[in-house]
């Protein structure tokens, strides 16, 4: 499967662009930087540092390449993830959009982007954490009366947006399996940002005279990036639609 990767300069992107060229059923196709980087026209593995050449240079004009990729790994900013949104859109190309911060209005164009390519939109490309919303869902529909519900999640201090996407798909999920519309009234959330604090998410069930938690560390950002490949991978090919993580455990 060909693919490109954006921001290969970013936090997730360099790891993303190493974690695509060990992977022998990708092959990338392209790498895309924002314009004006000086970077741009040196091979994508010394702009990632991950030690060694892959053979591919940054670019910084994905409408000239995605013509001949399968699909896209974007893990940007929110401006330049609308931007491939669309030319996803417009290509009919799959993809896989780490972003995080959209606000509600964006959010309605990958919905309706999904009904033209098969899409995934993923605060958190973690399998572990697919599977601690799994999980979190079944105790929230087992403790339903039963617990008040409160998510703690903490990152380093460079994480702008709080509560996390990841700590909000958690509440999505156990709102889900509540059959309501809306977490609102059913989860609080606390969020910590400082120092270089690695990814971690706590869900806490509160009963009278005990408590349950269920809480996911990530120790550096490999998972994310191994996951993101992964999800590419599962995305390709399949129909129109807009999927999660988590549809790959149901399908393992």
């Amino acid at each position: 499967m060909k693919i490109i990767i954006m921001a290969p300069k970013g936090k997730m992107g360099k790891l993303i662009v190493k974690a695509a060229a060990e992977d022998d059923s990708l092959e990338v196709f392209g790498v895309i930087g924002p314009k004006g980087r000086d970077y741009i026209g040196n091979d994508a593995g010394v702009v990632a540092g991950i030690g060694y050449n892959i053979g591919v240079p940054v670019t910084d004009n994905l409408k000239a390449i995605i013509d001949g990729c399968d699909g896209i790994i974007d893990f940007s900013t929110v401006e330049l993830s609308m931007d491939v949104l669309e030319a996803a859109r417009k290509h009919k190309k799959a993809l896989v959009c780490g972003t995080t911060g959209f606000n509600d209005s964006q959010l309605q164009k990958f919905y309706d982007a999904s009904k033209e390519i098969p899409l995934m939109l993923a605060a958190n490309t973690s399998y572990v954490v697919s599977l601690m919303k799994y999980l979190i869902s079944i105790a929230a529909k087992a403790l339903d009366g039963k617990a008040d519900i409160e998510i703690l999640d903490m990152h380093d201090a460079l994480k702008k947006d709080a509560p996390s996407g990841t700590a909000k798909e958690m509440a999505e999920a156990m709102a889900k399996a509540r059959k309501m519309s809306s977490y609102d009234d059913l989860v609080k959330f606390h969020s910590i940002r400082a120092g270089d604090i690695s990814s971690s998410h706590t869900v806490l069930f509160g009963c009278i005279g005990e408590r349950l938690e269920i809480t996911h560390h990530a120790y550096n950002w490999e998972c994310f990036a191994k996951g993101a490949c992964d999800a590419i991978k599962f995305i390709n090919n399949k129909q129109n639609g807009s999927y999660v993580m988590e549809d790959m455990i149901n399908n393992g």
